[in-house]
């Protein structure tokens, strides 16, 4: 970035909705997953380019490996959590949930991987229920929020 080169400014808002529930599967079992589709105009945006996952291992669950109602409770509340503590200042946004396989994972965007990093590396140690993940990845084209969003178009 040049010497006067500037950051893409931040949106004046972040959609809360519409989210949609998509269900597949992958590697043979049951997937679920809500895409938060009130952010489809922003996917690409140049000020989110990078990805971040956060997931657990869920505790408890049923035959099909999603969680019981209580374990789902559980997941819920702590999602409201993370995204207390991830989504300050438009900073970063969740924009996909999914349940498979045992595991729960949160997909947001960031303009600012190292501060989302240090949030949730502030944030972790609270949550006594779960252990939690966290991957951040360059992907400029939202290439993961596509694939759920609009699973049969080509990027």
């Amino acid at each position: 970035m040049g010497l006067f080169s500037r950051k893409p400014s931040l949106p004046d808002a972040i959609p809360d909705g519409p989210w949609s529930m998509v269900q597949g599967a992958q590697d043979g079992q049951l997937m679920l997953a809500r895409v938060h589709m009130g952010v489809d105009s922003l996917a690409g945006h140049p000020a989110y380019g990078f990805r971040v996952g956060i997931a657990t291992k869920m505790q408890a669950l049923v035959n099909n490996g999603m969680p019981t109602p209580e374990e789902n409770a559980t997941l819920q509340a702590l999602e409201e959590r993370i995204r207390n503590a991830v989504e300050v200042d438009r900073e970063a946004f969740l924009v996909i949930a999914t349940t498979r396989g045992g595991v729960k994972e949160w997909v947001f965007y960031t303009s600012n991987p190292e501060s989302t990093k240090r949030r949730m590396q502030a944030f972790a140690p609270s949550v006594q229920t779960h252990k939690l993940q966290m991957i951040i990845e360059p992907d400029d084209k939202w290439t993961v929020y596509r694939d759920f969003a609009h699973p049969r178009a080509k990027n």
